[in-house]
């Protein structure tokens, strides 16, 4: 079976990922190679079944960007559409449907101008809605970072630092509401446990009685960090 093989000085016991389809495994620096093909052998029927989730959900959630495409907002499909016009913009969301103007000058192929425009237009809407739910549970639970700001990965939905410092990626608005606020809450919680022990979970569990299952749900919508 392939995989990627990530070692660790801090890791006592060997994990493993499927991301993606791919399999990370994670050990312990030094460990024996053959205890490790041991391991990921034993864990071969987990790992398919796995693999044939993530490549279920990749398939049902992937995001067409042609004309009658689709793309993600708030939990919900938007049909996509675009059209020549005098300048370049995405107008406003109109039943369930979403349109880009493409100025009449765009010479690059027009689907890579239409994503390119779409994902500068979830920044700017992140900009505004994902920073102010983060001020209002942030006030609602009295962790309060150092600094917010949106962020553009493809790994991972947010991020805390050491320094108090709290990143949003755009890519949350795709997502339902209750979710984005699951990421926002696991974050916070960060800033009082930068780790995902015990007293972080509890906590956790204290703002947010349902994270666990919550948790289990946004891994379905991976394919939306890819495009």
């Amino acid at each position: 079976m392939k995989y990627t093989l990530a070692f660790s000085s801090r890791r006592r016991t060997l994990g493993i990922q499927v991301r993606g389809g791919e399999v990370i495994v994670r050990a312990p620096k030094g460990l024996d190679r053959q205890q490790i093909e041991d391991f990921v052998q034993s864990r071969k029927q987990w790992i398919e079944q796995h693999q044939r989730k993530q490549k279920q959900a990749l398939e049902e959630q992937s995001v067409v960007i042609a004309q009658s495409g689709r793309v993600p907002w708030q939990g919900e499909w938007l049909e996509l559409s675009w059209s020549r016009a005098s300048r370049s913009r995405v107008l406003p969301i109109r039943e369930q449907r979403i349109h880009v103007q493409l100025s009449s000058r765009v010479r690059r192929a027009e689907d890579e101008v239409v994503r390119e425009l779409l994902q500068n237009w979830y920044q700017n809407q992140a900009e505004f809605i994902l920073l102010a739910r983060l001020r209002e549970l942030a006030e609602r639970t009295g962790l309060q970072p150092s600094r917010a700001y949106i962020g553009h990965w493809r790994a991972r939905w947010g991020q805390c630092s050491a320094k108090g410092e709290i990143g949003l990626n755009w890519r949350l608005l795709q997502l339902p509401a209750a979710m984005q606020d699951y990421v926002i809450l696991h974050e916070l919680c960060h800033l009082r446990h930068m780790n995902h022990g015990p007293e972080f979970h509890r906590l956790l569990t204290q703002l947010l009685p349902d994270q666990r299952q919550v948790s289990k749900q946004i891994s379905y919508y991976s394919a939306w960090l890819n495009w």
